[in-house]
């Protein structure tokens, strides 16, 4: 009795085995790629200044570039989503960088994941007196890697 049961298990495993549809999830398809892409970019200094962050990233290993990041773009409105986002660092993970996410070649957002105490050796203060260039910008340059 035992052996006939273990045989009709076994079977009705075969069986559904067999039948079973192989999955299409894994297949590569290019009508669901997206259109997203992304860069990240690690951030040496970011420098608070009334109306931006000047962002030093690191460029290819090899030296450093700098831009600035308006800080209203982290206000956003349903017209227009907002094109910032600082996400906290976890403590002694990671080092700080920046995320540069483009849709169809054109700039999208940018995220920095950064300590939010601003006694971390990533923040600085740029000077509050002068006025910097590149505040009323509508999109982020080409950054140079």
């Amino acid at each position: 009795m035992k052996k006939i049961i273990c045989i009709l298990l076994a079977a009705a495993a075969l069986s559904v085995q067999l039948s079973a549809e192989p999955s299409k999830a894994n297949e590569r398809n290019e009508a669901n790629w997206t259109s997203l892409s992304y860069v990240n970019i690690p951030v040496y200094k970011i420098l608070d200044s009334k109306d931006g962050y000047i962002v030093i990233y690191e460029k290819n290993k090899v030296g450093a570039g700098e831009t600035v990041i308006p800080k209203k773009w982290a206000k956003g409105t349903a017209d227009e989503p907002r094109k910032l986002k600082i996400r906290a660092l976890p403590s002694g993970k990671l080092k700080s960088f920046m995320t540069i996410v483009k849709k169809d070649g054109e700039f999208q957002r940018v995220i920095l994941t950064i300590p939010e105490s601003r006694q971390d050796s990533v923040w600085g203060i740029a000077d509050y007196r002068k006025q910097i260039e590149g505040t009323d910008k509508d999109t982020l340059e080409e950054i140079e890697l």
